[in-house]
């Protein structure tokens, strides 16, 4: 299991972050998500990925807009998450934890962390 922590600033409303992050492929804004199936109650999401693969996400939070907390399983890669956004009005700060098993011994959590930050920057043009 290795565990990283990343910290970003956005220039918008927790609300634009928080929808980015629950609804992906709201206006076209995660390319890597072709669809998603979304249970009744929001707490369980399979993500149907450009590649092909699936992600199934697990919420066991979500406190809109501020936290979102649960587990996600793609493939063989495994981990829980903890999501804190802070701010209000046209500034959020967001502070994820992650923890991520079956990446094996080379890989970088923390890497693909940022760059699916920079790909939420992009998206929403802060």
């Amino acid at each position: 299991m290795k565990t990283c922590v990343i910290t970003e600033n956005y220039a918008c409303d927790p609300n634009k972050v928080w929808l980015y992050l629950t609804k992906p492929t709201l206006n076209g804004w995660r390319k890597d998500v072709r669809d998603y199936e979304e249970s009744d109650d929001g707490l369980r999401v399979v993500e149907h990925n450009a590649d092909g693969s699936t992600t199934e996400v697990k919420f066991t939070r979500r406190e809109k807009p501020r936290s979102l907390s649960g587990s996600f399983q793609k493939g063989k890669v495994s981990g829980t998450f903890t999501i804190i956004l802070l701010g209000g009005g046209d500034s959020t700060s967001l502070e994820c934890t992650m923890e991520v098993s079956g990446l094996g011994l080379f890989a970088k959590p923390k890497k693909l962390l940022e760059e699916r930050m920079n790909m939420l920057h992009a998206s929403l043009g802060v």
